[in-house]
Parts: structure tokens; sequence; C-alpha cells
């Protein structure tokens, strides 16, 4: 009410500290789902995950833990929680098969169990919908194909719950096609997204016009109520309206390719057109509220079409923001996946490991020279001397990195990836991997005459930082290190 989470979740921390204390907050208990609405997606999992130990048939154990899962970014933990899991909806399910006709369906009984039934449905598609997602997020177009189908079509009777995981069809069938009645909105944008990734664009044009109809009416609602209530649909109707600026890409970049033989004044600039997308988009993105989960879900759409190269800024600022909603894990990934398809090492030479002792990198110190050789004296001495082998060696790291863009890109986001560890108390390794990130980008900033020093000051500032923070407290600095 007082828009405070802060403020909430430490009422709820308060009330569990206090419980036991005899206080006026003695006999309430915390509940997850508060726990995982105010964002602590941490303590909420540990407290679902006690409840499925004890009972692992709790649907809504199961359903939380899915849900604080899909939060963390650990997307493939939430298909092994529903791989076995699935037993559990069939035996919710209980008498689904049977059959209840209009004279059975006044009395009460009959109510309650047709209750139930639609309780089991939707519990089961809420677990689909979280598996269709992680399935996206992981790249898994097959088993995505499999569970969009199932909440498009509607498939909730008990074999369909016993086996959620049927050979997909060959035969593509439209979101308007079938005389569905209504198809909801997980359903078509799942498939829109399908539609996209395999360039079926009359599909996928169909898929996004259902889901703005199957969103309609509840947008509509929330808009009337607030502008906070209704943010997310709003972010969700932006996705669905970048799904089709993609697709309109799309066509224009086929387009261009199909005309590579006409006059430049006679074709589409398939380039020229991405540059204007990506300023429209970074533009949009700097509009939104700094939140975790809106950039996550604006990032995952725009990433049908953009590589890990294009969108560095963004990738950079949703670790950060999801490290600071405690989604420690979603951090990492944002910065790792990207990482992996510029098949970078992690260990590799590009990030200063494995470098020839013979390059004498980093700082040149020894005992006959004096720190006051810093103030009076020529700093050089200090430094490396950089040379021909020096240059050879820099022009190897930006063969195999592909470029000395990708190189720094590659760069950029690895240093994210070490405050990342600092941030998670692994600091030695952090250290160790900041001093030869440090060594490499010294380097290549030297030897190819960079003009951009902001990462490399960063990165020497930031070991510095790191250094003197690991000195014990009231003790002079030791002078390699003062040095440094």
């Amino acid at each position: 009410r007082h828009k405070g989470p802060s403020m909430a979740y430490s009422v709820v921390v308060y009330d569990e500290a206090s419980a036991f204390g005899g206080s006026s907050w003695a006999g309430v208990e915390v509940q997850e789902s508060w726990l995982a609405k105010l964002g602590s997606w941490s303590k909420a999992l540990s407290m679902y995950e006690r409840k499925l130990e004890e009972n692992p048939n709790d649907v809504s154990a199961i359903l939380g833990c899915m849900r604080c899962l899909d939060a963390r970014g650990e997307w493939r933990k939430v298909i092994e929680l529903a791989e076995n899991s699935w037993a559990a909806f069939s035996n919710e399910s209980g008498s689904g098969d049977s059959q209840i006709d209009s004279t059975e369906l006044r009395s009460g009984p009959a109510k309650r169990a047709l209750n139930d039934r639609s309780i089991m449905s939707r519990n089961y598609r809420r677990a689909v919908k979280f598996c269709a997602q992680a399935a996206w997020r992981l790249g898994q177009w097959d088993d995505l194909e499999t569970f969009s189908s199932q909440l498009v079509h509607g498939r909730l009777d008990s074999h369909a719950i016993s086996s959620p995981l049927p050979k997909a069809s060959n035969n593509i069938v439209g979101i308007r096609d079938g005389g569905l009645p209504r198809v909801d909105f997980d359903g078509a944008f799942f498939s829109a997204v399908l539609h996209i990734h395999r360039r079926r664009w009359s599909l996928a044009a169909d898929a996004i016009d259902a889901a703005r109809r199957a969103m309609d009416s509840r947008f509509t609602a929330l808009m009337a109520e607030s502008y906070k209530r209704a943010y997310p649909s709003m972010v969700t109707a932006q996705t669905l309206a970048e799904m089709e600026e993609i697709i309109a890409f799309r066509k224009l970049e086929a387009h261009a390719k199909a005309g590579a033989h006409r006059h430049a004044a006679n074709r589409a600039d398939a380039e020229e057109a991405i540059q204007q997308l990506l300023d429209v988009w970074r533009r949009r993105l700097a509009g939104c509220r700094y939140d975790a989960e809106v950039h996550s879900a604006i990032l995952a759409v725009r990433s049908l079409v953009l590589g890990p190269t294009e969108e560095v800024e963004a990738t950079l600022t949703l670790s950060a923001l999801s490290r600071q909603a405690q989604c420690f894990k979603l951090a990492e990934r944002v910065l790792l996946d990207p990482l992996a398809k510029l098949n970078a090492n992690l260990n590799g030479a590009i990030f200063g490991f494995g470098l020839p002792s013979n390059l004498g990198l980093g700082i040149q110190y020894s005992r006959d020279k004096n720190i006051d050789h810093l103030i009076t004296g020529d700093v050089s001495v200090f430094l490396p001397h950089y040379g021909v082998a020096h240059k050879h060696y820099s022009d190897s790291l930006i063969r195999e990195a592909g470029g000395s863009k990708r190189l720094s890109i590659q760069h950029r986001i690895y240093f994210a990836y070490i405050k990342h560890l600092w941030a998670m108390d692994h600091r030695e390794e952090a250290m160790r991997r900041l001093a030869c990130l440090s060594d490499v980008v010294d380097l290549v900033a030297h030897c190819e005459h960079s003009q951009d020093n902001t990462l490399r000051v960063s990165c020497w500032l930031r070991l510095g930082d790191w250094k003197v923070a690991g000195n014990p407290p009231g003790t002079p600095l030791p002078e390699p290190l003062q040095a440094e």
C-alpha cells in the first residue's frame, strides 16, 4: 500500500524473529508466498522445498518451487522438477475422466468435483507455463513446441498430465485453426516466440494477435485500478509490439538478401534498419522501470533477433539488477551465456591465463627500486616495456577473439563476471582473475593504441581497491602493494 517492499520485507523478517518471543506477532506463521511476493526468492524456495520434503505430492509447493526457480534463472531445475512431479498433478486430478451430465451437475458433490477438476487444470497449466518459459530460455525449441502446443490446444485430460511430453507433431496448426473456443495468453505468447524463431511469419502474427486478445480484458481492468498494477501488463504489451518489429526486420533482411544483385539505391539496407531498431529499443528500455524482472522479459524477446555483441550495456545492467534482487544465479547466467556464445574460454589466454613469462607483464617491482621513485623518479621503471613480441601476441589474441571489437566486448562482460564473483564472496578467485585480466587489457590497450582506456583504468583501480581492502586494518601497506 505504501509502495515499500523493503519495509514490508522487514516486517516479515521481524515477525519471523519475534514470533517465539511472546510479542504481539507470536503465533503468526510466515507464509512462503509472502516472501515470494517481496522478491526474497531464496528464502521462499527453501521453505517450499521443506514442504516438498514433508509431502512430495504437494502441488502448491511444487508450483511455488517452480516460480522461485524461474525467478532465479535456474531453468534446468524447473524442467527437472516438472519431470519428477507430473504424477502429483495426475493424482490431483482424481476421477477427472468421469463424465458429469446436466442432471448431476445440479447436485452439490458434482459441482465440487467440477470445481476440483478446474483447479487441477489451472495448476497443470501453470506448471506447463513454467516449463515453456524454461525451455525457451534454455533454447530447447522442440520442448517449447510441445509445451506451447499443450497450452494452445488445452490438453488437460488425465492422459496429458501423466504423459506431458508426447512426440511433437510435424503438422503446424495455427492459433486460429481448429475452432478452438479460446486461446489463453501463455499458449499464444510462447507459440509466437516459437514461430518467430522458426521464421513462420504468418503463424507468428496470428499468435501475437491471439495473445493481445487474450490479455485485453485483464489489461483493461488493471488500468482502471492503477498504473502500478497495470505496469507488468504494459511491459507485456510492449514485448508483443517488439515481436512485430522483429518480424518486420526479418522480412526486410530477407528482402535485402534476395535483392543483393540490385543497385545500392534500389535495395533495402539491413544494417541501417537494425541500427535504427536498436536506437529505438535502447531509448525505450531507458524509460522502463529499473527492475530485473522487467529488463529480463524485454531482453528475452529481443534475443530472438539480437546476438551477444549487440546489447552489451543492457546485459551488464540486467546482471547488476538481478544481483540487487538476490537472483544470483540469473545474474551469473546473464554474463556467462554471451561469453559461451562468443566461444570464450574463461581460463584462456584472452582473459590473461597462460601468458608467456617472457612478456614481463604486470608491475615490475624489485627491492632495488625504492618506492620513492613513484614521486621523485621515473615511473616507467615500474611498468612493462612493450615491444615487437608484445605486439605479435596482442594480434594473436585479437585473431582468436574474432576482432578487436569482439575482444573488447568479451573483456567487458568478463570484468562484470569478476565483480559478480567478488560480490558472491569468492574473493580469492575474483582477485586472481582480475590480476590476469588487468595484464592482458593493459597489453592490448598499449599495442593497439586504444583511445578508450575506461576498462583498463577500471581494472587497475578495482584491483588496487581489493588488495588494499585485504590488508589487515591498522598495518602499513607492504612496499610491493604500495607500488601497485
